[in-house]
This record gives C-alpha cells, structure tokens and sequence, in this order.
C-alpha cells in the first residue's frame, strides 16, 4: 500500500499528568453508568434517609436550644425523660450516634443495590470485547486502571454515605450554636468519614472482583445478589437456631454494620440512653403505681405474665441493640474478602505481555 503523506502533523493538545489517567477512566465510567434510570432513582431515593438525618439534626439543635420553633412539635417531647428534657446538651454525642446509626441502616441497602447496578460492568465489558489491551497499550499501568475503575463505585457509594453526612452534620453544628458540640460529635464524625470509606474500599474491591470472572456481566450481578442476601438469610437462620456470636459472619452487612458500630460507638452511646430511658420508665411507673404498690384505679399490682412493653423490649434488644461480640472479628471478614478481591484481579487482570 503505498504512503502519499510522509508530512509531520504538530499536535496541540493539552498535556495532562499521570494522576489524569484515573480520573478520565472514573468520568468515563460515571457518564455511562448515569444513563441506567434506575441508577438516578436509587440515587434520588438515598436523599431521603439523609434528608431525615438532616431535620433530625436540626431539630435537636433547636431543643438544645430552647427555641419557640419547636412550640407546634411540643407535644414530640412529653414523653422523653425529664433528665434529658433538662440538659439535652450532656446527651448529644448519644443522640446524634443513634441517629448516623439508623442512618446508615439504610444507606447501607441503598449502598448494596448501587454496587450491584453500577459495578458488574467496569471490568466484565472490557474482558467481554477485549479492551484490556486497548488500556494497557497505552501509558496505563494496572494499579491506575483499578483505582479508574474503583473510582466509579467510590463516586457512588461517596454521594449515599460520605456527602450526606458531611451535609448534616454541618446543619447539626450550624442549629446548635453551641462550639462545644464539634467537641462532643467529634469522634462521631470521624467515624461517620472513616466507615463511609470502609464500604467504599470494601465493596469496591469486591465488586471489581466478581466483575473480573465473568464476561456476562448478568452473571457477575447474580453473584454479588447471592453473596448479599444469602449471606444475610444464613446469619439470620443460623443465629434463630445456633444463636452463636460467630452467626453474624457469615453475613457481609452484618460485618460492616459491626465495623460501624465501633467506628462511631454506637455500643457506649446505645447503653447509655437505654439507661436514662430505662430510668424514666420506672420513675413513671412508680407514680402511677401509687403507694401500697396499686395503680391508679385501686388495682393491685400486675400479673407477672408478659407484657407488650417487654415483648417490645425483647425485640428493640434483638434488633436494634449493638452486637456484642468483638469488632475485629468483623474486620477480619473483611480484611480477609478485601485480601481476596486484590488477589482475584491481580490474577484476572494481567500485564500487557501476558495478554492472551
């Protein structure tokens, strides 16, 4: 075939550093995954939680305050112990923990279906039409084409954990008026921050792993369905009839929930308002009781069969209340599956002079 242009063409362009690799490998993978509707649905559907943590925060920074706002929502507030009512402020690192805990309750579902639609595509597509070498042919090493690809998922995964905590906790300190509040959630945010990059790490590396085996990226969302809820299915059955503390194991949530409940000591700041409500419960059942241990009708005291409070307290204690088995073993899960993934895409995703 013959050459008709031997010339020289300068090109113009703009010379980026090598950071730029990752980052045009994330945009990329962002625009695609942006098109699926059902990413922006569930993406509009985790504002909600965080929304509610938000006027949750706000809220209690004006009853810390005192404030006539709160006069129509007073009725709210008859119920909560007249310790708490008298100095909200010697609660608010508890509160707030429990609140960010229920927070991340759902956030971690809506964490899991997002992985599921946003990851099994990053790396089976490329393995699928052979783009592998595309990437590696050019100045593209293989550590930066994974934190390309794991960039996608952070992005995600950082708009449902990261940023709404971010959000709140600002409105939580503007409402609060109080500088003596970044002293009390300050442990509280930095391991709202820390676990949200824990399951960024965690679930990243994970689906980037499934997503290295397989092709058919369909395969690779079943996977991570099985890994999810049958690991879940199995620490509940295991736990209603084994009811051993290594039950919860075998559930990947179960394993971050751990995580997170040591992050943010969920476990000091649960014990101690079940202590202050525990607290007013039997002050206001001494006073209705009356002397001579009657009630107020002139009964006497109550048969010693159960009670929907305590069926009600035995389920908030199986449910709601903190595991209590050690937190490292959980991180040791995880650190094990994290070990695992990096292993599985060494291995799958190889260098341009071992492509097939």
């Amino acid at each position: 075939m013959p050459i008709f242009d031997q010339g020289y063409q300068h090109w113009d362009g703009r010379l980026r550093g090598q950071a730029s690799r990752i980052g045009v490998i994330t945009a990329r993978g962002i625009r695609v995954q942006l098109r699926n509707r059902w990413v922006r649905w569930i993406l509009v559907a985790s504002l909600g939680p965080a929304f509610l943590l938000s006027i949750f925060l706000i809220i209690w920074g004006l009853f810390e305050t005192k404030s006539t706002l709160l006069t129509p929502f007073f009725v709210l507030f008859q119920n909560l112990p007249e310790e708490l009512k008298a100095g909200p402020k010697g609660y608010r690192g508890a509160i707030w923990t429990l609140a960010v805990r229920q927070f991340f309750e759902a956030q971690l579902f809506f964490s899991m279906v997002l992985v599921l639609l946003v990851g099994p595509d990053l790396i089976s597509q490329d393995l699928r039409f052979n783009a592998l070498p595309l990437y590696l042919s050019r100045p593209v090493r293989r550590f930066e084409y994974f934190l390309g690809k794991l960039g996608v998922i952070a992005v995600f995964l950082g708009a449902t954990t990261i940023l709404p905590v971010l959000l709140a906790f600002l409105l939580g300190f503007g409402f609060s008026l109080d500088p003596t509040v970044v002293r009390d959630t300050g442990r509280l945010f930095l391991g709202s921050i820390a676990f949200g990059l824990v399951v960024v790490g965690s679930a990243g590396l994970l689906m980037l792993a499934f997503s290295s085996l397989s092709r058919n990226s369909r395969y690779v969302g079943a996977t991570w369905l099985v890994f999810w809820l049958v690991g879940n299915i199995t620490a509940t059955i295991l736990g209603d009839t084994v009811n051993q503390d290594w039950c919860q194991l075998t559930s990947y949530t179960q394993n971050l929930v751990r995580v997170r409940d040591s992050l943010i000591g969920a476990d000091e700041a649960w014990d101690r308002v079940q202590r202050l409500f525990q607290a007013g419960r039997e002050q206001f059942d001494s006073i209705a009781r009356g002397p001579f241990n009657r009630g107020r009708r002139g009964r006497g005291p109550e048969p010693p069969s159960r009670s929907r409070r305590q069926q009600r307290s035995s389920w908030v204690q199986n449910y709601l209340a903190p595991a209590q088995y050690p937190w490292w073993w959980s991180a040791g899960v995880l650190g094990g599956i994290a070990g695992a993934s990096i292993l599985i895409l060494t291995s799958r995703v190889r260098s341009l002079d071992r492509l097939d």
